[in-house]
């Protein structure tokens, strides 16, 4: 268990490390892209870039399908099948690299349709190919990045992202200082996807090494199995796109283009919120795969209560830090003329804060397959968003339209998906509501003297808000090491966390 903890503890905070750093990349890297290429190019680039992302749903949500079969059939020491598992999605996302580069080339001879000038449709129509052939070859290598998920080795994929991301900015960097413009850009990008490419491929192989490429060794059941799958997981990402992607449009087509901009911020902030926890939790959907396929129901139930109150304890700090400092820090970024995105902020927050104590029910259900309900409830909530921030937006603004968002998530969150996992883990309702009333309390309570310290001290200056962000923290944790995990737990999290103590195993 120490093992497994530590393994998805170091992936946890690798992940974190790579999404600030991509973060940090992208904040620096602009101002120059921009400066270099001017701002017609550039828009050239993002059209180009936005455009083919939409190739993305062609994946149709397979990729989680082959790390829960896979995690699956390892935590059942199955090896036959982790090598059906491994030929079947992998002919299966060959062909759709295939149908990824066809419709490349058809947009890329459409491209005369987005240009207004001949100049502008040859450099559209290079860039659009190029992007798309980088994208067609990532396909098949989705199975070998489902290999080292299924195998726990989130380690060794967040690192060789980390990799790609100096590489490939590195590249860009390269190419716009010798004074190359965008099609330099795209050439970059590719050219430093085929070693990271090439790394996925390797570390697969040597994790798992009884592994091998038979065409033969595929079968309909299995396609069957994963498509079954996946289909509700395409759902349950259309569902998130209407969720959280739509809002623009409704404040552009109500409020203004202007207001887009102010509401931006606050969508920004949330997005990078979730981003933070995914990084923190997701890594637990293949543990609990690995453990359905052992059949090991007490250790997801264990797992899963335990998951619950990091994710609570973890989500409700960062959800606090952004109520408590969002004003100053929104003044300092943005300026005083964006403060009207606070209020939108605060109660985009609370509804995330909410959904995100839910997030190891989430991983849950994937890792067993049973988010076909899943993809119910997430899409009843992104009809009722959209119904409501038609509604709300009118009267409200901005404001309308992010309380149309935290109205229908909290209310699912709190009220319905919590019932339907007590269901799926054969645990009474009194013995998941009880402990979670307990940690929300604790961490209410644990909340108090942070809160106190930002009322006090909470000022628009970096430094400031960092100091206060690290002396809440220790305050904060504090009383929860204390009172809200055993001693067993946190010997257990002393153990991942700083694994070359030699501390006593944790029995049971």
């Amino acid at each position: 268990m120490v093992a497994t903890g530590q393994k998805l503890a170091l992936g946890s905070a690798l992940r974190v490390f790579s999404l600030v750093a991509t973060a940090l990349v992208s904040l620096v890297m602009m101002p120059f892209v921009v400066h270099s290429l001017g701002d017609r190019m550039y828009g050239v680039w993002a059209l180009a870039a936005t455009f083919v992302g939409y190739y993305g749903l062609l994946d149709l949500g397979l990729s989680s399908a082959v790390s829960r079969y896979l995690a699956a059939a390892l935590g059942a020491g199955d090896e036959e099948q982790c090598n059906r598992v491994y030929n079947t999605s992998l002919r299966i996302f060959t062909a759709l690299g295939v149908v990824v580069l066809l419709v490349g080339c058809v947009s890329a001879a459409a491209s005369p349709w987005f240009s207004k000038s001949p100049e502008e449709a040859a450099i559209f129509w290079r860039l659009i190919l190029l992007v798309s052939v980088t994208l067609a070859l990532s396909f098949p290598i989705k199975v070998f990045v489902g290999i080292l998920e299924a195998h726990l080795r989130y380690d060794q994929t967040t690192c060789i992202e980390i990799i790609s991301l100096g590489l490939r900015n590195g590249l860009i960097l390269v190419a716009l200082l010798m004074g190359l413009k965008v099609v330099a850009m795209a050439w970059a990008i590719m050219l430093a996807s085929i070693p990271i490419s090439l790394a996925y491929v390797y570390y697969a192989y040597k994790d798992l090494p009884f592994l091998r490429v038979d065409w033969k060794n595929w079968e309909w059941q299995t396609v069957r199995v994963l498509f079954s799958y996946s289909i509700f997981s395409l759902i349950t990402r259309l569902a998130d796109v209407l969720r959280f992607q739509v809002d623009a449009i409704v404040v552009a087509s109500f409020v203004g283009l202007a207001a887009v901009t102010h509401y931006r911020i606050a969508s920004a902030l949330t997005g990078y919120y979730l981003s933070l926890m995914m990084a923190v939790i997701g890594v637990v959907s293949t543990l609990f795969s690995r453990q359905e396929g052992s059949k090991d129901l007490d250790a997801m139930r264990k797992t899963f209560f335990f998951a619950s109150k990091i994710s609570v304890c973890v989500s409700s700090f960062v959800g606090f830090g952004l109520i408590a400092w969002g004003k100053p820090f929104i003044m300092r970024w943005m300026g005083p003329q964006y403060l009207d995105s606070y209020p939108s902020l605060v109660i985009l927050i609370l509804g995330c804060a909410v959904a995100l104590w839910q997030m190891p029910s989430v991983a849950l259900l994937y890792g067993i397959s049973k988010h076909k309900v899943l993809a119910l409830f997430t899409s009843i909530e992104a009809l009722a968003n959209l119904v409501l921030s038609l509604f709300l937006v009118r009267k409200f603004g901005m404001f309308g339209v992010a309380f149309g968002t935290f109205l229908p998530m909290t209310l699912v969150k709190l009220f319905v998906q919590p019932f339907y996992v007590c269901h799926v883990l054969s645990v009474p309702y009194s013995g998941y509501f009880r402990p979670m009333g307990r940690t929300v309390a604790l961490v209410g309570g644990s909340l108090v003297v942070p809160a106190l310290l930002s009322v006090r001290f909470a000022a628009p200056d970096y430094k400031t808000l960092a100091a206060l962000g690290i002396i809440s923290m220790i305050c904060y944790a504090s009383p929860l090491l204390i009172f809200e995990f055993t001693p067993a737990e946190t010997l257990m999290l002393k153990r991942v966390i700083l694994p070359g103590l030699n501390l006593k195993r944790v029995s049971g």
